[in-house]
């Protein structure tokens, strides 16, 4: 005679047996899947699927690129502690409330996840003309000031595996596309203390950026402007001002930690 558990088990439940269904089809999709990839996977109306996926979305175990519209699995399912994530972003939010109301510029807060950097933190500039991604929102490594503050941290290898994983598309004119001549720029990152987006992610847009050391996930913060408010001249003089935050920010991680 057959118990209560094995009843359960001989007919498992379809909602859970749909959800694991997703998260394979996410799991398999390296640049992320549509609605239509999940919905037609998972045999699931168009409607029902996108319910599953925001459902997900909101325990952030699937995050959605707004630019692209597809999906991609989320924060819960980074192999660094999802606690300590959370911990750090609250931590760095009130900091860079403090620096974007200093410089008056957009100021953010980005992880390594994968090959891409995502945006965890983003405090916006007031100005009328700024420029800001959204939270959730994916860079390329080889064009972002974030991307160059987090490689410079991380083994030659890794980052050759890195660049390999994805096209180094080219942005702008100045964006680099060639794993050796990003792999010396990191060498002036590392020297510097800090790395640029010297328009090679958005044709007028230049930000700094700083790796977060001693946190036990690769991130950083950064400030980025339109080029003309933010002039090479003045790129370390904001550099500074981000180190400072950084400094505070690990010790406060390790206040609490």
């Amino acid at each position: 005679m057959k118990t209560n558990g094995d009843t359960a088990a001989a007919y498992p439940i379809r909602a859970v047996e749909r959800v694991c269904d997703i998260l394979d089809v996410l799991q398999r999709s390296r640049d992320g899947a549509s609605l239509s990839d999940v919905a037609e996977v998972t045999e699931l109306p168009k409607s029902s699927a996108y319910r599953y996926l925001t459902a997900l979305e909101a325990r952030r175990y699937v995050e959605r690129d707004p630019v692209n519209n597809v999906y991609r699995l989320g924060l819960a399912f980074r192999p660094q502690n999802t606690r300590q994530i959370e911990a750090v972003i609250a931590q760095a939010k009130p900091h860079l409330e403090r620096l974007r109301d200093k410089l008056g510029e957009t100021t953010n807060m980005g992880l390594l996840d994968g090959t891409q950097i995502v945006h965890t933190v983003v405090v916006e500039s007031k100005e009328m003309l700024r420029l800001a991604a959204r939270v959730g929102d994916r860079g390329s490594v080889h064009a972002t000031a974030l991307g160059k503050a987090i490689a410079a941290e991380l083994p030659e290898d890794r980052v050759r595996a890195i660049l390999a994983a994805h096209e180094m598309e080219r942005f702008t004119s100045r964006t680099i596309t060639s794993a050796d001549r990003f792999l010396e720029e990191l060498k002036q990152v590392r020297q510097d203390g800090y790395g640029v987006d010297d328009c090679e992610n958005q044709p007028d847009g230049r930000c700094v950026a700083v790796a977060l050391q001693g946190i036990p996930f690769p991130c950083g913060i950064s400030v980025s402007a339109p080029a003309g408010r933010l002039p090479s001249e003045k790129v370390d003089a904001v550099a500074k001002q981000l180190r400072r935050v950084a400094m505070q920010l690990v010790r406060d991680h390790h206040t609490t930690a």
